[in-house]
């Protein structure tokens, strides 16, 4: 546990105290200095003098000299500054795991397109597993777009990002665990969390409409058999205003029998949702802590307890709700300018985000 005490007469009269706190000294009216002695991190506590953003910005600029960030946060209406040392500097990338990574997971998607279509490792030629290539197509292009979007979003506001890491799922239908990107420098604002949340969801969804739609062009209605073994997917408002849009209405006694293309965008569609609910570090969660500041605990509390109560008609959201918990828990980490509110557009662009969850998403995706 790091020993935190108000200033001290030997803190005081320490050179580096008295200079990092010169820095805010023309925007920040100051009351209380605290230092965690063995990280020499210093607390400034009082009043800004200045908008939350210029401040911020300007001891960015002034403290990346010294090696050092800046972390504002307000309480009960009291400002904090928070002057802690910058993040080493990451070691060169290892581009070559990505790459290995993103070729591993093009193998495993398209055995999962090819053992749709019925290929049989044991009788048919390897040139048989090209059946699956469409899928993986589809689906890697949604995925590719969704990384994209947050790297490039994440890039155009300054904040270093890794390429992505695709995660290869061998033997399963659709061959990939998804991927994800690393931040590599903190994130600034309420801003940019959103704006990196909320860019890949977004992006991927829109190309996932269009495969779905596709998909579905190609897709078979047939008259329901019994004794057929079907596996049930579960869909949202959206996704059934598409389906009756592109086939038709559906008798009573009619299933569609999705090809693969409109399987990949099914399943983008299905990790689009996923993505936004808005809890834990889930693009939803970045998007929900933006809008909601630090109320966002109580909100996915809330959203736990309803993945629970969704358990009941799916054991997929029990076991959603264990996962999310268990590797990213329910707090969700404050960006370094925690003062600055989002701006109306991005205030609204988080509400429709949240209600484009209500109307992607199902009680029961599967069976």
């Amino acid at each position: 546990m790091e020993e935190c005490n108000s200033v001290t007469e030997v803190e005081a009269t320490d050179p580096f105290v008295d200079e990092l706190r010169a820095q805010a000294s023309d925007l920040f009216l100051t009351d209380d200095i605290s230092v965690y002695a063995s990280r020499r991190v210093v607390s400034l506590s009082g009043k800004l003098m200045t908008d939350a953003e210029s401040a911020f910005s300007t001891l960015e600029r002034r403290l990346e000299k010294l090696g050092y960030l800046p972390i504002l946060s307000r309480d009960k209406g009291r400002d904090r500054i928070l002057m802690v040392p910058a993040p080493a500097p990451k070691n060169r990338r290892r581009v070559w795991v990505n790459v290995v990574l993103f070729l591993a997971t093009v193998g495993t998607v398209m055995l999962g397109g090819a053992l749709m279509e019925e290929y049989n490792p044991l009788v048919d030629p390897p040139t048989a597993l090209l059946r699956g290539f469409p899928f993986a197509c589809a689906l890697l292009g949604i995925l590719v777009t969704h990384e994209a979007a947050h790297f490039l979003a994440a890039r155009a506001h300054g904040v270093k990002a890794s390429l992505p890491y695709f995660i290869p799922m061998p033997f399963s239908t659709i061959g990939t665990f998804g991927a994800v990107i690393k931040m590599e420098t903190p994130i600034k604002d309420r801003k940019t969390l959103l704006d990196v949340g909320l860019s890949g969801p977004l992006a991927g969804l829109v190309v996932s409409l269009v495969v779905l739609v596709v998909g579905l062009r190609l897709s078979e209605v047939r008259s329901f058999v019994p004794e057929t073994s079907l596996i049930s997917l579960g869909t949202g408002l959206l996704v059934d205003w598409i389906t009756s849009t592109v086939l038709g209405p559906l008798l009573d006694h009619q299933v569609v029998i999705l090809d693969p293309i409109a399987l990949a965008g099914w399943f983008g569609v299905f990790i689009t949702a996923i993505n936004l609910i808005p809890v834990s570090q889930l693009d939803g969660g970045h998007v929900g802590y933006a809008f909601f500041g630090s109320a966002h605990r109580f909100v996915a509390v809330l959203i736990f307890v309803g993945m629970l109560i969704l358990g009941l008609f799916s054991s997929w959201w029990l076991l959603w709700a264990v996962l999310v918990f268990a590797l990213g828990g329910l707090r969700h980490p404050p960006p370094l300018n925690d003062i600055t509110p989002l701006d109306r557009k991005r205030k609204i662009l988080a509400v429709f985000s949240f209600a484009l969850l209500f109307v992607l998403a199902t009680p029961r995706p599967f069976g």
